[in-house]
């Protein structure tokens, strides 16, 4: 029992020797040196043309960051838009379920040729008081039933308005997207260069694509910042 009890003891002292010997990983890692930003390099370089580069990364950076700010407003309007078309397509559909698009055509016609008539009457027929009083009751009364015949048609006339504004708003975003792959291009093209001249090996690591998020873009890091692709409708 002795002899157990002794190799117990000796193999947990070795356990805990070899324990204390071996490297502590979060100690190695306080230890090594912190990675320079870019600024700092360019900073040390004591270069005046790498100076002059990044002075010009700096206002691709922000001519980028311009057009994402474009992008954002865009995007915003054209949810509004068609967040509008579904409202108004669903109200036009509820007034077209007893709508006799014929007898709308004939009430339309009829209410306007009346509200005209009277018009021309009260403006040059000489009557009382209570005669153009009345004249004008009923120009109301038509005028009233014309806007609710009209009710489907200005509602259609909307809809393709609507449509227009969502068509112009894509074409727009189009544009924009075509700015930023130029740009990002540019961009990959001076930060290539400049890592040459600074002696670093490797390239930009953000160019893979990414979809813009909707919220709004607080302290934007441009260097990892994306491209943004537009999401076109079905």
């Amino acid at each position: 029992m002795d002899n157990k009890e002794n190799k117990k003891d000796e193999s947990l002292k070795e356990g805990q020797q070899k324990a204390q010997e071996a490297p502590n990983p979060a100690a190695s890692a306080h230890e090594q040196p912190a990675r320079k930003s870019i600024e700092q390099l360019v900073s040390e370089s004591g270069s005046e043309e790498v100076k002059n580069l990044k002075k010009e990364i700096d206002e691709i950076k922000k001519e980028r960051f311009a057009i994402i700010i474009k992008l954002k407003e865009l995007r915003h309007k054209l949810g509004y838009k068609e967040a509008e078309l579904v409202a108004i397509g669903k109200l036009l559909s509820i007034e077209k379920q007893n709508d006799d698009p014929t007898a709308r055509s004939k009430r339309i016609g009829y209410l306007k040729h009346l509200k005209n008539k009277l018009e021309f009457k009260i403006s040059t027929e000489a009557s009382s008081l209570a005669s153009e009083r009345d004249l004008v009751r009923k120009i109301n009364e038509v005028s009233n039933e014309l806007n609710e015949a009209l009710k489907i048609v200005r509602l259609q006339r909307k809809v393709e308005y609507v449509k227009g504004d969502i068509t112009n708003y894509e074409a727009s975003l189009g544009e924009l997207d075509k700015q930023i792959t130029a740009v990002d291009a540019k961009l990959d093209d001076k930060y290539r260069t400049l890592r040459k001249m600074l002696g670093i090996g490797h390239e930009r690591q953000h160019t893979q694509k990414r979809k813009m998020q909707q919220p709004s873009l607080p302290e934007i890091n441009f260097e990892d910042i994306a491209v943004i692709k537009k999401k076109t409708p079905k």
